[in-house]
């Protein structure tokens, strides 16, 4: 069965530029016979003598010259000099290979796995082509496929460094931290000269929330590259703002900054940690944004733009400069639309998969639903499975480390372990309510080999699951794990639209939504319908928990949560601040926020925006009235 990437959801924390940047680069600079004396397979003629008018030495500098201009990024001239070789030759097996890694280039990929694939078969003793095949598989979400191919490449050279760099970005790609680190590690040992290995296994690390192993791996790359590039500088900084220690962050920004005076992520960390450090300081406000504005003015490729316009609207929101502030937001969401790396994105896929459990969720499917026998905590385990979701921004975060810091229970921070589930769920979302019991038990199982692997003492605490939008996916948890307990993290629906608004997720299927207030507002109207549809129709056991109240008085919040988890009060709790200072591991945009004192200015936020926000309220007023709110 073949293993789809999953559309990534907001399990993954905002961009920090920790991966190494570049445009495509092909596994290997040459096709195998461009780097050699002789081609992979005789030539015809090689016997008899070449074609007329082509010689041996003529294909392979054909051969030489196509990788070198794919290497220098001018894929048309490749196919040209491997076009040439095809009218002597229609088999040669460099020249297929070649041509597919044009199409790769060019972001055809299926076009690029057909003809990788038959070069494989024509030299099937290749790391490099095999290795290549699974990044064109890898490309189009074959997950299975990719990993068959990267295998076939280990087997033939277990030392290949490209393999484990490939297959290491597909494992990161997924969030299965751990095998993205391994095969890192494993690139380390092969290269260990090569500041780009470290880099890799630090942006695996930071994907992963272990920020002191990232910051380690960039003081090794710094070694490794014998001097101190302002892009390892300006990376080693963020990581240290992302662990709060503020002072180190603003210094290694500083020091890249001196030789690249505009490297977008140095200074958006400089500003960042600066404002953080230095509170509501209105001086120090200024100074930032006259630095970053003169930069914005400027020409910026779409990654860098985004960065400095998020920063641009952060610090004109803490001055009360609030037209500015969406000015500023807008941009840096019309930026991120632009990034090369959407091109291949499915945007309506996430929204569309939200339509069809709508479809799905009826009274007269449920009335015709599959009857399965009831089922209670798993032998062993100390509590039922906890999922804690919400809409992004809705708090979650903030609850996480509420409850995290309770010694009776450990959140998992927005991991995609649901995911596994669906992945081996034939037919899903069709086959939910036609569910078997012997497909439900594969499932529980698939999920609790999942949940250990990412190191949930399932015997010892209560284990929570946190990620907020498989709120969608209620119907599923209700049917695989009917005495399951769910926490659902609530805010004002408008302040939860602009927030979303406002942040600069990674930009995925699931966070292209929010790029303006209109796609915000539907996507939460569509998420909180099906979500009411799901409460009308299933047995679903649900604590709530408001924001504001959160914020307000916590101890009146969180213990009813408490007890309805089966677990007391403890002071622990009180402090979540401290708790996630000492974690180090908060993956989520919300990092900042939770690792200061509680505070309620973030609540009615969007009344500052009511001019802006006065189109989408129409949208969002039935669930205003209905969650109990007002506009």
């Amino acid at each position: 069965m073949t293993k789809s990437s999953p559309p990534k959801g907001p399990g993954k924390p905002f961009q920090t530029g920790l991966a190494p940047q570049g445009g495509f680069r092909p596994t290997v600079g040459l096709p195998p016979s461009a780097g050699g004396a002789r081609p992979t397979v005789p030539l015809p003629g090689m016997a008899r003598g070449a074609p007329a008018g082509v010689s041996k030495d003529d294909i392979i500098r054909l051969l030489k010259l196509g990788g070198a201009h794919l290497a220098a990024g001018r894929p048309d001239h490749a196919a040209k000099a491997a076009a040439a070789i095809l009218q002597v030759e229609p088999k040669n097996p460099d020249a297929i290979h070649l041509i597919g890694l044009v199409a790769l280039a060019k972001g055809d990929t299926a076009k690029a796995e057909q003809l990788i694939a038959a070069a494989a078969a024509l030299m099937p003793h290749h790391p490099n082509v095999w290795v290549n095949l699974g990044n064109a598989q890898r490309d189009q979400g074959k997950v299975d496929e990719a990993l068959i191919a990267y295998r076939r490449a280990e087997t033939i050279d277990p030392a290949y460094p490209d393999l484990y760099l490939n297959r290491g970005q597909l494992h990161q790609d997924n969030s299965d931290h751990a095998d993205a680190m391994e095969n890192f590690g494993r690139l380390i040992e092969l290269k260990p000269d090569e500041a780009s290995s470290y880099m890799r296994a630090a942006s695996a690390a930071n994907d992963a929330g272990l920020f002191r192993e990232a910051a380690e791996y960039c003081k090794q790359a710094l070694q490794a590259q014998g001097g101190e590039p302002a892009q390892i500088m300006a990376i080693l900084a963020t990581t240290h703002e992302r662990l709060g220690e503020l002072d180190e962050a603003i210094r290694w920004a500083e020091k890249a900054l001196e030789t690249q005076p505009k490297d977008a992520g140095a200074l958006r960390t400089w500003a960042k940690a600066r404002r953080r450090k230095d509170k509501k300081n209105k001086a120090l406000l200024a100074e930032l944004r006259a630095r970053l504005e003169s930069v914005a003015a400027g020409p910026m490729r779409a990654p860098d733009a985004r960065l400095i316009l998020s920063e641009l609207g952060q610090i004109c929101d803490e001055m009360g400069d609030f037209e500015a502030a969406f000015a500023h937001f807008e941009q840096m969401n019309r930026r991120t639309s632009e990034l090369k790396s959407l091109e291949r994105v499915d945007r309506g896929k996430f929204i569309g998969e939200v339509e069809e459990l709508l479809r799905l969720a009826t009274e007269e499917t449920v009335r015709r639903m599959s009857v399965l026998p009831g089922i209670g905590k798993e032998p062993g385990h100390a509590a039922a499975p906890v999922f804690l979701v919400g809409f992004p921004r809705s708090g979650t975060t903030l609850l996480d480390q509420i409850l995290d810091a309770h010694p009776g229970v450990q959140v998992l921070e927005e991991l995609p372990l649901l995911n596994a589930v669906k992945k081996i769920f034939h037919g899903y979302p069709e086959t939910l309510f036609t569910l078997d019991e012997a497909e439900r038990l594969r499932l529980r199982d698939v999920y609790w080999s999942e949940i250990r692997e990412a190191g949930a003492d399932l015997e010892g605490k209560v284990v929570i699951d946190k990620m907020p939008l498989n709120m969608v996916h209620a119907g599923l948890i209700a049917r695989v794990f009917p005495e399951a307990k769910m926490i659902l993290a609530l805010r004002h629906p408008a302040d939860c639209v602009l927030s979303c608004f406002m942040q600069d997720f990674v930009p995925n299927g699931a966070m292209l939504n929010f790029l303006t207030l209109e796609g915000s507002a539907r996507f939460y109207d569509r998420v909180f319908t099906l979500w009411e549809q799901y409460r009308a129709l299933l047995p679903l056991n649900v604590q709530e928990v408001r924001y504001e109240n959160l914020v307000a008085d916590l101890r009146a919040e969180v213990e009813p949560v408490l007890d309805f988890l089966g677990l007391g009060w403890n002071d622990a709790v009180s402090d979540p601040a401290a708790h996630a200072l000492q974690r180090g591991t908060i993956r989520t945009p919300s990092y900042s926020q939770v690792t200061q004192p509680i505070y309620s200015s973030s609540t009615e936020r969007w009344r500052h925006y009511e001019a802006q926000m006065r189109p989408v309220l129409p949208v969002l007023a039935p669930h205003v009235e209905r969650l109990g709110y007002s506009l």
